[in-house]
């Protein structure tokens, strides 16, 4: 096998395990019962704010927890976005590798994340304090087209900076 063809195979392995290292951790946050996830999201909001607002930090306990609580819901939605705006990135990465039309890539990409979103809300039901939630597959989804646009946006400048060395 030519050396050029172990790492192309390489590389393509590799994102993939990355898509499924990060479904993983996705499986895992939403593991977590209603009260494990709402402790993770308080400490979050915690940090940030007392990285962005250092008077947070001054700010009496009950007048953080006000803030906290007040923040739960964007704090939360915006993680749903994140978790899979990446999640669309690697799985666009990695059937960008495959020899198919574009809008079969595309097409694919967004299929493979919704589904696994769907997935995942389902997987919910079975967790405490935890529920299918619409909204959040609408989030996700949300996500994953950003991401996937994020990914055909760099393929099309790599392709036209390519294209400039070229000619």
């Amino acid at each position: 096998m030519k050396v050029i063809d172990y790492f192309t195979i390489n590389k393509k392995f590799m994102l993939w395990v990355l898509v499924i290292l990060w479904m993983g951790i996705i499986y895992y946050l939403s593991g977590q019962t209603a009260v494990e996830s709402s402790s993770l999201s308080g400490q979050t909001i915690r940090a940030l704010a007392g990285a962005i607002f250092p008077e947070f930090n001054e700010l009496s306990s009950l007048e953080q927890k006000e803030i906290v609580a007040g923040l739960q819901s964007v704090v939360r939605d915006a993680a749903h976005v994140l978790t899979y705006f990446i999640l669309g990135i690697l799985t666009m990465a990695a059937i960008a590798t495959r020899p198919w039309a574009l809008r079969t890539k595309v097409t694919s990409a967004l299929a493979i994340c919704t589904i696994y979103a769907i997935a995942d809300e389902l997987h919910q039901v079975f967790v405490d304090g935890r529920a299918f939630e619409l909204m959040d597959i609408g989030l996700d989804f949300c996500g994953i087209a950003a991401g996937t646009a994020i990914m055909l946006w760099i393929g099309e400048s790599w392709k036209a900076e390519g294209e400039k060395r070229e000619g």
